[in-house]
């Protein structure tokens, strides 16, 4: 399985939020709360210029994306952190889980934020029924921090740094 990853451009971001979605969908065995309202924003961020997506391809199909946002202080409300980055979104089409895609988009993620001057990525991720996701973050250097919290739906997340 080989598949291409580049950065996102504007006319991919149908295809970045359709990767999301379909994703979101299945994990969440069809019920997700505030769906809609979720879609908008991800597609607000997937268009802000202050932040940067990658979509992994395999030939014209899209099947896997990340979204990454400047990394704010105070829970994201407060100023930008310089040399930081926030890895919000990282997703793999259903049908293609489990092939290592989602590896070799984060593999970009990371290059790509070395790149771009931040080699610090913090991310938040499940902390239940999420052992394939815990799994590729360990192996791609990224520890928990020790700081807990709840999803838009009440569930446990966590958060986990790869400090460059």
């Amino acid at each position: 399985m080989a598949i291409s990853v580049r950065l996102g451009a504007p006319g991919d971001v149908d295809a970045a939020l359709s990767v999301y979605e379909r994703s979101n969908l299945a994990r969440r065995l069809g019920r997700w709360p505030s769906h809609a309202e979720r879609l908008a924003h991800v597609r607000a961020n997937l268009r802000d210029t202050g932040s940067w997506f990658l979509v992994g391809e395999d030939g014209t199909e899209t099947v896997a994306m990340a979204s990454v946002l400047p990394f704010r202080t105070d829970r994201g409300a407060g100023p930008v952190m310089p040399s930081t980055s926030f890895l919000d979104l990282i997703y793999v089409i259903p049908e293609r889980w489990g092939e290592g895609i989602g590896g070799s988009i984060l593999d970009e993620v990371v290059e790509e934020a070395e790149r771009r001057g931040s080699p610090r990525l913090y991310l938040w991720t499940h902390e239940h029924d999420n052992d394939r996701a815990h799994r590729l973050y360990l192996g791609r250097g990224f520890t928990r921090t020790g700081v807990t919290g709840r999803d838009d739906a009440g569930e446990p997340v966590a958060e986990w740094l790869r400090d460059g």
